[in-house]
């Protein structure tokens, strides 16, 4: 686990071969790994990238002002992991029979019963959906997944 902050980057990039490859470049040669990369729809000619990773607010800031000059790219919003604004969803598969509900102290909207085999399906922040999954994990979750929806 990296001292440095945990950023998300949300970048707009053209719909052509080669946008994701100039990004994970940019990362690549500044020695920054990645958390997590999930690409979103494509939509009028442009997608969405979601990054989150760790990083000092020095390398934070020069990370971004060079994707955001690279030609592929149209926009790029960071922030931090912990800010509100900062949505996820997630989905977590506990075993059949295994009764499974968000921790009390989190702000999410979520639906499915676990208990029934369902997934369940939470959506808020990213840093309240860490919380839904860690405690899915610790009490034996089959499977478990969060995406960032916006930064």
């Amino acid at each position: 686990m990296s001292a440095d902050p945990r950023w998300v980057a949300l970048v707009r990039g053209a719909d052509r071969p080669g946008t994701l490859t100039a990004l994970t470049s940019v990362f690549s040669t500044r020695g920054v790994s990645f958390d997590s990369l999930a690409t979103g729809a494509v939509d009028g000619g442009s997608g969405s990238i979601a990054v989150t990773f760790h990083a000092s607010l020095r390398r934070q800031q020069h990370l971004v002002r060079t994707v955001e000059r690279l030609t592929a790219v149209q926009s790029v919003v960071v922030r931090p992991a912990s800010d509100p604004r900062v949505r996820a969803a997630g989905v977590v598969q506990m075993p059949p029979g295994v009764p499974f509900a968000p921790p009390p102290t989190v702000a999410v909207r979520w639906s499915g019963d676990a208990s029934a085999g369902q997934p369940v399906i939470v959506e808020g922040s990213l840093a309240d959906i860490g919380a839904v999954v860690l405690r899915a994990r610790e009490q034996g979750a089959l499977a478990t997944a969060t995406v960032v929806l916006s930064a």
